[in-house]
């Protein structure tokens, strides 16, 4: 799955080279993309975020997309975010191998989803994605899950078995209302920090001592 995910980044950083060739474009797999369910695209298990610098984006804004080179000034930092997701989606959907299915732009970090198509060549079935910009929760969810599989690995695998059962019982979709699946991770990773009455103790520290991944 990394490896699809990796080479599904690098189609994605070639395609927006054209409007912001410094952007750097991360992927993330929450788990084995063999094992969607009906609920995938609902809850994509693959993150795509591009990381830019919102001064160099802003300078560029002129208020309609291409990005091309203007004055900045002023500008919300919310609103120009959103401004360069959707420039960001034109581009993609423009290429003909991304499909759009939907965009939430009311949460704490806008994102859309869309279908990486299986003529991208990376994979022999099209990807969900949900694809943001400058969005921070994928990487600390990948941190927390790399974190926990260091301290023991049964810690990581009880946190993508609770969210993929979440995700397959349909109660994942923060759209709809839902905790988030980064929040259900959560919710295994504080249980496992607090443990049984009737266990041995805790399976693993507090956040404060999880420190393996604070470079990412």
């Amino acid at each position: 799955s990394d490896a699809t995910v990796q080479k599904l980044a690098a189609v994605v950083r070639k395609v927006l080279s054209r409007v912001a060739p410094e952007a750097e474009v991360f992927g993330f797999a929450s788990s084995e993309l063999s094992r969607a369910t009906a609920f995938a695209v609902a809850v994509p298990e693959v993150d795509i975020i591009v990381n830019v610098d919102p001064v160099m984006i802003a300078a560029r804004m002129q208020g309609r997309s291409p990005l091309k080179p203007g004055r900045a000034g002023g500008v919300d930092a919310r609103k120009l975010q959103k401004s360069v997701l959707r420039v960001f989606t034109d581009q993609l959907v423009a290429d003909g191998r991304f499909k759009f299915r939907r965009s939430a732009f009311r949460g704490l970090e806008p994102k859309v989803t869309m279908l990486a198509s299986e003529t991208l060549g990376v994979s022999s079935e099209a990807i969900p994605i949900d694809f943001s910009v400058n969005c921070t929760t994928p990487l600390y969810n990948a941190a927390l899950l790399m974190e926990c599989g260091q301290h023991d690995v049964r810690a990581k695998e009880l946190a993508l078995f609770v969210k993929r059962w979440a995700k397959d019982r349909g109660i994942a979709h923060a759209a709809k209302g839902h905790l988030s699946p980064y929040t259900w991770t959560q919710l295994a990773i504080y249980f496992l920090q607090v443990g049984l009455p009737e266990s041995t103790g805790a399976l693993l520290p507090p956040f404060g001592r999880l420190r393996r991944t604070s470079a990412l």
